[in-house]
């Protein structure tokens, strides 16, 4: 019998220590396991059973995992379809994939970590895609919708949508869903979810969304068809809420009021010294991420923490009433600690009509923001190139990034290269460094850019990392073989995408030629969940061990930026650090700049 209030996990697989250790590792949640010995016998139960997640192996009798999931779309076409395995041919799995038959692949061994977010993750996507089945019976005004003809022109917005992108529902009709004003699919994507919903089933995936602003609005959704002539879209952020305006902005208008306490830590380290007496920078080192460590163990998951450039120095701060009535208590623990230095804790107060949380932080951690006064008098160039300043965990400019330098013609990139060699030499002494976005890119995508960032290495020294998808650094064509032979021969540092929601699992990715990765933007807001922010914080430290170095972008908020300085990660970006900027504009992030 089924039970809708109840969530049922599904486990497939024809080795019984596999299943055994997957129920293991979701032992501490309270969900019901049911578990299948091969795919004609989890046909059957999905047939008896409300199956919110799928968890299948490839590799079985009778069926293999790839057919048990498109089977099990036509049976239980809301159920989440997880497919992991060791032996999976990865072209027939893209192209389930691409297909919408599998919505999530996990390689063996798999992390448990990772392997539970993906499950998390699922229970989370399962509630969208059967909401888009209620939503074929009505259209409800607390979730972002919006209705399309067949040609993707955008017929119908409800408010929340129109509310979350900073539009009204008269700009947004007659809008072609993939047009470059509204997102930043690609054309290929626009061709699978045409097929899909031309066959009546519904498309499920990670989708970009532009703001007024043009920013990004990175969401999960679901497509479906609405009879022949129109398709329904319902959108859910990343993070994990539904992109509503009312909820949304009762909680900006929360954090904006709400009283904040920051404690500055100023620990004493005069003494710490080795057997020679000298003091030297890796015993401060070593000892900074150690009280880093202690004071996240003695501090309240709610309350943020953020490390100084000072070996010595943290800020831990709280808002809201509970958050904030907690630090009084840590405050005291990390005064009467007897294995800790002393310290000197002064304590400010944010001015609620002065500015906004968000802004307050930001000072307090030494980024600069958009209301810094540069002091430098020297002419920068005019130009409206749109980059995006990348920070170090201290607050300190480490990096632009471009996600348009690759699209840009040879005139185009010349122009590029110039406002940033003069700004640069301008502004700052450390080595330029540069992240340019390749992902649902290819081979040709770097012909004009490679030459001229040569050409413009002959001015100034240029850093230069390119991100790449998961498919270009495995394929075996030999077009991508050649394209990762140019990048190699031109001194170009690799990243992998979206690690959280790709493929690959850490140990594969530690086997890739790669350089660093950047994080997919669910794997942070995961980390906020306590019982996977030790685990997560390990799987960092494990890929920092092996020298990957580890970007966290699009964060929007200071909760995000807190967990990124508990997770070390390496560097960040996001509209919680700055906006989008021109190069005229970085001088606000310069060392000279004074905060406004």
């Amino acid at each position: 019998m089924r039970n809708d209030m109840q969530i049922n996990i599904l486990l497939v697989d024809d080795e019984p220590s596999i299943i055994q250790a997957l129920k293991r590792m979701l032992r501490s949640f309270e969900w019901n396991i049911l578990q299948a010995n091969d795919g004609e016998e989890a046909l059957l139960l999905l047939q008896q059973e409300h199956i919110h997640v799928l968890v299948t192996d490839f590799k079985m009798p009778r069926r293999n995992g790839i057919s048990l999931c498109q089977e099990a779309r036509k049976v239980s076409p809301y159920t989440y379809r997880l497919l992991i395995s060791g032996q999976v041919d990865y072209d027939a799995l893209r192209k389930a994939w691409h297909a919408g038959d599998v919505h999530r692949f996990v390689a063996k061994p798999w992390d448990n970590t990772l392997l539970t977010m993906d499950i998390e993750e699922g229970v989370r996507q399962q509630v969208l895609l059967q909401h888009a089945h209620n939503f074929q019976q009505s259209i409800t005004s607390g979730q972002a919708v919006m209705l399309t003809d067949d040609n993707w022109v955008i017929r119908l917005a409800n408010k929340p949508l129109c509310s979350a992108l900073g539009v009204t529902e008269e700009e947004l009709l007659g809008v072609n869903l993939f047009s470059s004003s509204l997102s930043t699919m690609p054309i290929t994507l626009e061709t699978e979810i045409t097929r899909q919903t031309e066959n009546q089933e519904t498309w499920l995936g990670h989708f970009i969304l532009l703001n007024q602003a043009q920013q990004q609005v990175p969401a999960w959704m679901t497509v479906s068809p609405m009879g022949t002539n129109y398709r329904l879209c319902v959108c859910q952020t990343v993070e994990g809420t539904s992109i509503n305006s009312t909820p949304a902005k009762q909680e900006t208008d929360s954090i904006n009021q709400v009283k904040a306490i920051a404690l500055h830590l100023a620990f004493d380290l005069t003494e710490l010294t080795d057997d020679e007496g000298n003091k030297s920078q890796n015993i401060l080192a070593t000892a900074s991420a150690e009280l880093f460590n202690h004071i996240k163990a003695v501090s309240q998951h709610e309350q943020e923490l953020y490390h100084l450039p000072q070996h010595h120095c943290f800020i831990l701060s709280a808002h809201g009433d509970a958050a904030i009535a907690g630090l009084e208590k840590t405050k005291e623990r990390l005064l009467n600690a007897v294995d800790l230095p002393s310290v000197a804790i002064t304590e400010q107060t944010l001015d609620n009509q002065a500015e906004t949380y968000e802004n307050w932080i930001r000072a307090l951690v030494g980024i600069k923001t958009s209301a810094a006064q540069p002091t430098t008098g020297e002419d920068l160039p005019q130009d409206d190139y749109p980059i995006t300043p990348v920070f170090s965990l201290h607050g300190e400019i480490i990096a632009i990034e471009s996600h348009q330098l690759i699209h840009y013609d040879e005139e185009e990139l010349a122009s590029w290269f110039a406002a940033l060699i003069s700004t640069w030499q301008s502004l700052f002494t450390s080595t330029a460094t540069i992240i340019v976005n390749a992902t649902e890119a290819g081979a040709d995508s770097t012909k004009a850019f490679l030459p001229a960032l040569d050409v413009a290495r002959r001015s100034i020294p240029i850093d230069c990392y390119i991100v790449l998808d998961e498919e270009h650094l495995l394929s075996n064509t030999q077009d991508d073989i050649l394209w990762q032979g140019d990048l190699v021969r031109h001194d170009v540092k690799r990243m992998i995408s979206h690690f959280g929601r790709s493929f690959l699992n850490a140990r594969q990715i530690l086997s890739l030629p790669i350089d660093g990765i950047t994080l997919a933007p669910e794997f942070l807001t995961r980390l906020q969940q306590p019982k996977n922010a030790i685990q997560g914080a390990r799987l960092l430290q494990k890929l920092h061990e092996n020298d990957l170095l580890i970007f966290a972008r699009n964060i929007a908020r200071s909760e995000l930026l807190a967990i990124s300085h508990k997770a070390r990660i390496d560097w960040l970006s996001g509209r919680a650090l700055a906006p989008e900027i021109t190069f005229q504009q970085l001088q606000w992030y310069s060392p000279e700049a004074t905060l406004g």
